[in-house]
């Protein structure tokens, strides 16, 4: 019967099809969207660079895993288009979205891609490179302090590409949309405080694991690719990795588009992932550190925990992929507008029952949102591994206290933090800090939120830029409708109930529209910190204390968001709100490396520093080897200055290879961007060593492979200084041949 059902539906959608392509003279009906999809490889420097989890000190020193920029641009008959972007990044900053606009202008397609119509957002993995944003605090309170001007050109110009190679490549298309649950896939990280929520028992589950998928496929039969939603965090690998990886969703999108081969184009974006994670509670604690694969498996290697939360999403997303349904109607529209959130007048109906009993601000409908201040209660870190733990949650906020027939505001004590070396001297340092930062002033509107740093607000003693607040707080704010689906994309974290909630107030002004089906698109066009509810907001836990604008900030999001929504069923502009600043040219901290790039290079290039044994097993086993190397960075040096093809294919380039003998022959079986091959970089004698000379290893996870004999390769490109001149010298090294068995 399910056969009989599947041919059914397969000879239905393919009669609508036909139905509805009736081919004009110059090939475009009215009847079809014309589809284009682009993916551009994006991934940055990994050596003297931030790893994703912001962690002071820690570095990224090796790649198991390619980052890229997967790009759709739909266009209706009328010419009317839009740009849906998913970057395998930790956050899309403000820099990213304002340098591609810049970019596509510069290029020539300023007048199909705008602000408005383009829609770019992270994938949040956490095990991606930072450096790239244009503000103080995303630069300076990270693993590398400063800025990088090459990765921010490899990912704007990346970005780019793909947005211009799915406008090339347009079709015309259907689309179809599928939905379904992800089993196993996603647990709440924040479950005491998703259980603040008065409406939480109105759920069966505090997570939301439904992906939300659509199809894209040409009308002569050709297959496109595929855009789904699906909220969870890209935290499968730990603080302890220091390798770049796409994570969960970069794996499932790699597992997929090798499934369809053919330049298909599989996008896993995210969705409200603020407290949602891909990781296992602690049956004893849930509050005590999330449980990864290979915490519960000890065959696994740490590096297989993305496979494992990555298959999950991969499952479904085949499954909902081959039973997607009707074709959607065709018809795209869009509205687009920034808000400064650092006082934005919320009115009650957007409150609604959302309320505390000392909440007299919005009985008295002065509730507004509040300059942007990071609250102390991050100090007690989360589940997925934040690099402070310095109580627990819910712990460090002001309380209320009714007496004398008010409610009265009780701050906490940083001095009473339990004792530790951090701890102690952030309370011995306070009282002055607090005096030089002026935090009580924020004290009655951020209410339950302890003022630990004010990041919106501009203050003459901030450096480096005493004219630009830590944090953008021009925030984007975006719907698209694509037949009768809306997108509503915000660059929030977004809690799992926020998302419910919004979902649920937008759906009814979109319904005027034709709009039956909402998704909410996380961590796009810039990134806002987070969005809790009003009741998780006074819980003040990791996701808490990060929600910027205070109590009111998802009220005023949905506001802001429903005035848009109003705007595109009514037909209406939109009011495009305050412009971006372009800070490119402010960057004045930068880092080490950005500033000086790599200087020389030393000893007998691809020499055997340790080799490969004899033998291993085919079915289970780790190979590694290591050479004598030069410094990566030069290659995405050349590759973007465009040299790089006097040495080796820009476009085939990987640091390994792992390669089969058959018959006389030398095969290349896997490159550095197979998941199971990682290439760690390391400078003799420590990253702050003079030393011009390195290391380089390769490491093979040989995960059920055909038996036979085998070597790795490994490819560099050294520079040496010589007098007055800098030469490059391509060269690779080879192990020891060895055999599976």
């Amino acid at each position: 019967m399910k056969t009989s059902l599947s041919v059914f539906r397969t000879i239905a959608s393919i009669v609508l099809v036909a139905m509805t392509v009736m081919v004009s003279s110059n090939s475009w009906s009215t009847q079809v969207y014309q589809i284009g999809a682009g993916k551009v490889d994006i991934t940055g420097p990994f050596a003297a660079s931030s790893t994703g989890y912001n962690s002071p000190g820690d570095e990224m020193s090796g790649l198991a895993m390619r980052l890229y920029s997967r790009a759709f641009v739909i266009e209706q008959p009328d010419g009317k288009m839009v740009a849906i972007v998913t970057a395998d990044q930790l956050h899309m900053y403000q820099s990213i979205k304002l340098g591609v606009i810049s970019r596509l202008q510069v290029l020539g397609y300023g007048d199909r891609f705008n602000d408005s119509n383009v829609l770019l957002s992270a994938t949040h993995t956490h095990s991606a490179t930072s450096n790239t944003s244009w503000y103080t605090l995303f630069n300076l309170f990270n693993g590398v302090i400063g800025f990088d001007r090459l990765h921010y050109q490899v990912v704007v110009d990346g970005i780019t590409r793909s947005i211009i190679d799915a406008y090339t490549a347009r079709r015309a298309a259907t689309i179809r949309y599928a939905e379904g649950e992800v089993i196993n896939g996603v647990y709440n990280r924040s479950s005491l405080a998703y259980g603040e929520n008065h409406d939480a028992d109105q759920f069966a589950s505090n997570v939301d694991n439904h992906m939300r998928l659509l199809r894209f496929d040409g009308v002569d039969g050709s297959e496109i690719g595929l855009l789904n939603w699906f909220a969870v965090h890209g935290t499968s690998l730990g603080i302890e990795n220091h390798r770049i990886h796409g994570d969960n969703k970069g794996w499932a999108a790699y597992r997929f588009e090798q499934l369809k081969g053919n330049g298909f184009v599989a996008a896993f974006a995210q969705g409200a992932v603020g407290d949602s994670s891909p990781n296992v509670p602690d049956p004893d604690n849930i509050t005590h550190p999330f449980l990864r694969p290979a915490d519960l498996d000890p065959t696994l290697d740490a590096m297989e925990n993305p496979i494992v939360a990555g298959n999950h999403q991969y499952e479904t997303a085949l499954s909902l992929y081959q039973q997607a349904g009707a074709v959607k109607p065709v018809s795209l529209d869009y509205r687009h507008t920034y808000v400064n959130f650092n006082q934005v007048a919320v009115q009650q109906g957007y409150i609604q029952d959302q309320v505390m009993p000392w909440d007299t601000d919005a009985s008295d409908n002065n509730a507004t949102t509040c300059i942007a201040v990071i609250g102390a209660g991050f100090l007690a870190g989360d589940e997925e591994g934040a690099p402070v733990d310095l109580a627990a949650e819910g712990e460090i906020k002001n309380r209320y206290v009714f007496g004398g027939g008010t409610w009265i505001q009780h701050k906490y004590d940083l001095t009473t933090l339990p004792e530790s070396d951090l701890g102690n001297a952030l309370g011995a340092l306070w009282p002055i800090a607090r005096a030089a930062l002026k935090t009580d002033q924020y004290d009655a509107c951020q209410k339950e939120k302890f003022a630990l740093l004010p990041v919106g607000k501009v203050d003459d003693y901030w450096f480096p830029n005493p004219n630009v607040p830590f944090v953008p707080v021009d925030i984007p704010l975006q719907v698209i409708r694509i037949g009768d689906m809306a997108v509503l994309a915000t660059p929030f974290e977004m809690t799992t109930m926020t998302g419910r909630r919004l979902r649920q107030q937008l759906t009814d002004t979109l319904a005027g529209g034709g709009v039956s089906t909402v998704v909410l698109a996380g961590m796009a066009n810039s990134y806002g910190q987070y969005l809790t509810t009003r009741e998780e907001y006074a819980a003040q836990h990791f996701e808490g204390a990060f929600t910027l604008y205070g109590p009111w900030q998802m009220a005023a999001v949905a506001q802001e968001l429903d005035r848009i929504s109003a705007d595109l069923v009514a037909g209406r502009t939109s009011q495009t709100g305050p412009t971006p600043p372009d800070l490119s040219d402010q960057q004045l901290i930068q880092t080490w490396i950005s500033s000086n790039g790599v200087v020389t290079d030393g000893g007998d290039f691809g020499a055997v520093r340790e080799d490969v044994h004899d033998t291993y097993s085919a079915r289970h086993d780790i190979v590694k080897v290591s050479f004598r190397a030069a410094h990566p960075r030069t290659i995405l040096e050349k590759k973007m200055d465009g040299s790089l093809a006097e040495f080796y294919d820009p476009e085939q380039y990987s640091f390994l290879e792992i390669q089969h003998q058959e018959g006389q022959q030398w095969v290349t079986v896997a490159r550095d961007t197979d998941p199971y091959t990682s290439f760690d970089w390391t400078r003799d004698g420590g990253p702050n060593s003079l030393s011009d000379r390195s290391t380089a290893t390769v490491t093979w996870l040989v995960r059920e492979q055909t038996p036979g004999l085998y070597r790795i390769k490994y490819n560099g490109l050294a520079k040496r200084w010589m007098v007055v001149t800098t030469v490059y010298e391509a060269f690779s090294g080879y192990s020891s041949t060895f055999e599976l068995n």
